[in-house]
């Protein structure tokens, strides 16, 4: 009672800065039911705030809050299955881009008719192939580019990537670790320089390509490739 009549009597100024920072559940509680959302948004925010504050702040009326709490490590996958319903797309995005989203929450956010969603979850960590599969089709180059970027992307879907129209998905898809030597050979003979190079700095390119760079037209594949075997040759 005594530290709820203490924070009654604070500025609202000094409850915002007070709920970004505190780790006492007990305040952060209290100050969860603050009548102003800056408040309940610093706590919904805060690193201390635990699933049982969380949950409550998922359903607050202010999409401030709700978006804090979407972004919040602590959020649980229980948590960010309620907010991937929720009708403001920046919190669905949130949710997509949470390390704690699971495999099924992410499948049905790569549905999502807004690109935003569906473009972090290409980005996220915890897509599946499954997931990435589906996006590697979607119609946004830069949520193609960000499937080819991404590190559970397998062979088979880089593999029908390398042949996108898109340019940076060409040259994602040329960086990407998972991008076996037959993809990178295929990719050697790209028309844009651009892909070439990043094929020379592919960990997964062979000697045989990087020789052939070796006589390429562009003077930045012929550098890209010398530095490649200078390394090989150093390891």
């Amino acid at each position: 009672m005594k530290v709820l009549i203490e924070l009654s009597e604070l500025s609202v100024e000094a409850r915002i800065s007070i709920a970004e920072d505190v780790s006492n559940i007990d305040i952060l509680k209290l100050l969860a039911k603050d009548e102003n959302w800056y408040v309940r948004r610093n706590v919904a925010s805060n690193p201390n705030a635990t699933s049982e504050i969380l949950r409550k702040l998922a359903e607050d009326e202010n999409w401030h809050v709700r978006w804090a709490v979407a972004r919040n490590a602590n959020a649980t996958p229980e948590i960010l299955q309620q907010l991937s319903k929720d009708k403001e797309t920046i919190i669905r995005c949130a949710v997509a881009e949470n390390a704690n989203v699971t495999s099924k929450i992410l499948q049905k956010l790569a549905e999502d008719k807004n690109w935003l969603v569906r473009w972090a979850v290409a980005r996220n960590a915890n897509a599946t192939p499954e997931v990435l599969q589906q996006l590697s089709k979607d119609e946004k180059p830069i949520i193609r580019c960000a499937v080819a970027e991404n590190a559970n992307a397998t062979p088979e879907i880089l593999q029908q990537l390398s042949k996108d129209e898109e340019l940076l998905v060409r040259c994602a898809v040329a960086r990407n670790a998972n991008t076996t030597p037959e993809i990178l050979n295929q990719l050697s003979r790209d028309e844009v320089s651009g892909v070439r190079v990043a094929v020379a700095n592919n960990p997964n390119v062979t000697i045989y390509i990087l020789q052939e760079f070796l006589n390429d037209k562009v003077p930045k594949v012929r550098r890209a490739a010398k530095e490649a075997l200078k390394k090989l040759r150093n390891n």
